[in-house]
C-alpha cells in the first residue's frame, strides 16, 4: 500500500510550493553576503555571491553611508534571507524522504524555468516528473528515485522565442553546466539530446510521434526532438508541479498523474526485450502512482483510462496483467483496478 508523509510535512511542502510559485526568476547562485572595499579613503559596499561553477561574483551597491546604498543592501539581505529560509525548508523535506533532484539537474531545470520553457509549452516528463508527482500526492518512497536524464516534452511546439544568436543548447549552458549536443548514430539526423561533459546528466527533447521514432523540428527553440508513440496522450493534460533541488524549488509543468501512470504501462510494452529492467521500472512507477491515486483520487484514473485511444487499450491490458505479477504489496483497490484493466481494456 502507498505510504504517505504526515500532515505536518505535507503542510510544509505546500508552503514551500506556494513560495516557489511566487518566483519569477530563480537565482542560480548562493544567497550571498555583504563585503566592503576602501578606495582612496572612501568605503564602498559590494554584494558577493558564489555561482554554480564555484566562482564568486561581486556587484557594487554604492558608497557606504549613502541612503541609496543602504536601501540596496537591505533589499539584498531580504532576498538572501528568503533564499536561506527556502533552502532550509527544502533540506527538511529532503531529509524526510521527499523526492529530490541532484544539484546539476535542479540547476538545469531552474535555467529552463528562467528561460520560459515551462510557461510556453514545455513539460517535464520522465523520472524527475515522477518524483514531483509523488511529492504533490504526499507519497513517501523507501528510497529516492534515481535518474541521469531530464526529459522535456511538448505537445508539438514550445512557443518561447530564442534570440537569433542563441539556441536551446545556449540556454542549457546558462546553468553553468557544460552541455554539448549528442550526435545521432545516423549523421544525417540532427541531435535531440544534450549531455553534460564529465557528468551522467543528459537532457532529451520529446514530442508526439509514431513507432518510427522520427526526428521533428522545434524551430522556436532552435532544436529538434524525438517523436514518441502515444506521447500525445501523456502531454495533452498538463498540471503544475515542483521539483526540489539541493536548495532550489523549481516550478514546472508536468503530466497529469493518472495519465502518467497509465502511460507508463503503455511504455513498458514498447520496450525492446533486451530492456526488461526498464520495463519493470515503468510498471513499478505506474503501480506506485495507481496505489496512491486509488487511495486519494480514484476518479482521476477512471478519467485517464476513459481518454485512452483504442489502439492503446491492448497494451494497457497486457501491462496491467504483468504489473499484477510484479508488485505484491499494493492495496486491494489498486490490484482490483489492474485486474479490471487486464480484462476489459
Amino acid at each position: 500500500m502507498a505510504s504517505f508523509h504526515n500532515d505536518a510535512l505535507q503542510t510544509l511542502y505546500s508552503s514551500v510550493s506556494e513560495r516557489a510559485s511566487a518566483q519569477s526568476h530563480i537565482p542560480l547562485h548562493s544567497p550571498g553576503s555583504a563585503a566592503q572595499k576602501t578606495v582612496a579613503g572612501k568605503t564602498y559596499l559590494y554584494w558577493r555571491v558564489y555561482l554554480a561553477s564555484g566562482k564568486h561574483k561581486e556587484s557594487s551597491l554604492g558608497r557606504a553611508g549613502d541612503p541609496r546604498t543602504d536601501a540596496a543592501l537591505e533589499e539584498k539581505r531580504l532576498e538572501s534571507a528568503e533564499m536561506r529560509e527556502l533552502a532550509a525548508d527544502v533540506q527538511l523535506l529532503r531529509k524526510a524522504g521527499f523526492a529530490a533532484a541532484d544539484n546539476s539537474s535542479a540547476l538545469t531545470l531552474a535555467t529552463l524555468f528562467n528561460a520560459g520553457i515551462f510557461s510556453h509549452g514545455g513539460l517535464l516528463v520522465g523520472s524527475h516528473a515522477f518524483g514531483a508527482l509523488l511529492n504533490s500526492l504526499g507519497v513517501r518512497l523507501a528510497a529516492n528515485y534515481a535518474t541521469e536524464d531530464i526529459d522535456i516534452g511538448s505537445a508539438g511546439a514550445i512557443s518561447v522565442a530564442i534570440p537569433q544568436d542563441r539556441s536551446f543548447l545556449d540556454i542549457l549552458r546558462d546553468s553553468g553546466v557544460p552541455f554539448f549536443e549528442v550526435p545521432e548514430l545516423d549523421p544525417r539526423k540532427p541531435p535531440t539530446a544534450f549531455k553534460a561533459r564529465g557528468r551522467p546528466l543528459k537532457v532529451d527533447l520529446l514530442v508526439p510521434g509514431s513507432e518510427a521514432y522520427e526526428t521533428k523540428p522545434l524551430p522556436e527553440i532552435r532544436a529538434h526532438a524525438t517523436g514518441l508513440p502515444y506521447f500525445g496522450y501523456l502531454v495533452s493534460n498538463a498540471t503544475r508541479g515542483f521539483v526540489l533541488g539541493k536548495e532550489h524549488v523549481v516550478p514546472v509543468m508536468m503530466p497529469d498523474p493518472a495519465r502518467f501512470a497509465v502511460h507508463k504501462l503503455i511504455v513498458s510494452t514498447l520496450r525492446d526485450p533486451s530492456r526488461a529492467l526498464k520495463a519493470d521500472k515503468d510498471r513499478r512507477q505506474a503501480m506506485v502512482l495507481i496505489d496512491a491515486l486509488m487511495e486519494k483520487f480514484p476518479d482521476w484514473l477512471t478519467t485517464a483510462v476513459g481518454d485512452l485511444d483504442k489502439s492503446a487499450r491492448p497494451r494497457v491490458a497486457l501491462a496491467a496483467t504483468q504489473a499484477m505479477n510484479l508488485v505484491s504489496n499494493s492495496s486491494e483497490r489498486a490490484r482490483d483496478f489492474l485486474a479490471d484493466l487486464g480484462s476489459h481494456s
